[in-house]
């Protein structure tokens, strides 16, 4: 597979996961920024571990977290507040989701 293969691949990955869901878009652009290093939100992946694929630390996590709170206009359980209770970014994702429909 090309480079451009590869990166219109990851492209409409992405396209797919805005259209069909809110939340994880929300969730793949924040954590396109706090990964470290920082990298386009066509690389984020639904089985990417949050730590160790990303690099995301638990202060920018928290961050994150109030900034959904805001957005969405819920309020996420104090028990699920921590980057350990989520391995990947598909967990996040539906824990989110599941959230806002509540």
């Amino acid at each position: 597979m090309t480079t451009n293969e590869v990166q219109d691949e990851a492209a409409a990955r992405m396209n797919g996961w805005q259209e069909a869901d809110r939340v994880a878009a929300w969730a793949v652009r924040k954590l396109a920024v706090l990964s470290i290093p920082p990298r386009p939100e066509e690389e984020i992946a639904p089985g990417q571990s949050l730590a160790e694929d990303l690099g995301v630390d638990s202060l920018a996590f928290i961050e994150a977290l109030v900034s959904f709170e805001e957005e969405f206009g819920v309020r996420l359980d104090e028990d699920r507040l921590l980057l350990s209770s989520y391995d990947t970014v598909q967990d996040l994702c539906d824990h989110l989701r599941a959230t806002r429909i509540r």
